[in-house]
């Protein structure tokens, strides 16, 4: 499994005295969807020229530098904070005073193509150096990049999954299911990368709670792009099928639906060994 690095920025702004909450809850300052970090795990006290970090009684810990946080304690360039299964890296820098401006100014990194604000000396995603020759752009909004979404959510999920924590893994797969349906309703190219990685743990949370809702979603969204499941998902779509007959029907109705649309050598193979997966005669066994 990949290990996710999350990366953020403090800056000092105009008031002397603040704090930056993080944890699980979307009241907190910086919020993580990790089923290990708590609603209110920790905070960053900044006081002038300093910046502390306090744990806030968190059920799991938290950890600077691979060190328990029991007191709290001051933090330094490049310091790295863990909590639950995510690891963020704190940066200090220095801000110039400058004239307010009407809209913030953002550059896009040489290195990696995501948008940071301008001044940074450094990108907060990937620690590249800033360079004179990058792009700037004012008044413009940028999402997150999806990619960097999906390995935090994918990393989340395989834990939550593993933990047996099925009801925060579905609170988190339904969010990221929604959010790519809604994409499909307003976007004609479908991110098919989105698709499979979604569609395997939907499968997965589908076989640990031998529940065919998340398998009728999979089959669904498939049928409803046109798109022949990828031939990664085999395994999980075989420990869906064995979970109840329903499941196994939604995926042989999904492979009528793709026949009927032109299919490459390498598809049908696909299909065909979905087809396999047929609910068999005399009920369950």
């Amino acid at each position: 499994m990949s290990r996710f690095r999350l990366r953020f920025l403090l800056q000092e702004f105009d008031l002397p005295v603040g704090e930056v909450v993080i944890g699980r809850s979307p009241d907190c300052h910086i919020t993580i969807e990790d089923p290990l970090i708590s609603r209110q795990h920790a905070k960053i006290v900044v006081y002038e020229a300093r910046c502390t970090l306090v744990d806030l009684s968190s059920r799991n810990g938290s950890r600077l530098n691979g060190r328990p946080v029991k007191d709290p304690v001051e933090l330094k360039d490049a310091d790295r904070i863990r909590i639950g299964a995510q690891e963020l890296v704190f940066f200090e820098m220095s801000v110039e005073k400058r004239q307010t401006r009407a809209t913030g100014a953002m550059r896009l990194c040489a290195h990696c193509g995501s948008p940071y604000a301008e001044g940074a000396e450094v990108c907060p995603h990937c620690a590249s150096p800033a360079t004179k020759d990058e792009d700037t752009m004012s008044g413009v909004v940028f999402e997150p990049r999806r990619a960097w979404v999906l390995e935090l959510v994918g990393e989340v999920l395989e834990r939550a999954i593993a933990a047996g924590k099925t009801q925060e893994a579905a609170r988190m797969l339904t969010r990221a299911a929604e959010e790519f349906s809604d994409r499909v309703r307003h976007d004609s190219q479908v991110d098919v990368r989105a698709l499979t990685q979604i569609s395997e743990y939907a499968l997965r949370l589908a076989a640990s709670e031998r529940d065919p809702q998340w398998v009728r979603w999979v089959t669904d969204t498939h049928a409803t792009v046109r798109a022949v499941p990828n031939g990664s998902l085999q395994a999980a779509f075989a420990a869906a099928a064995a979970a109840n007959a329903e499941s196994r029907g939604l995926i042989v109705g999904l492979t009528r639906a793709l026949r009927e649309q032109p299919l490459g050598a390498s598809e049908a193979v696909v299909v065909s060994a979905l087809e396999s997966l047929a609910p068999r005669s005399g009920g369950e066994g």
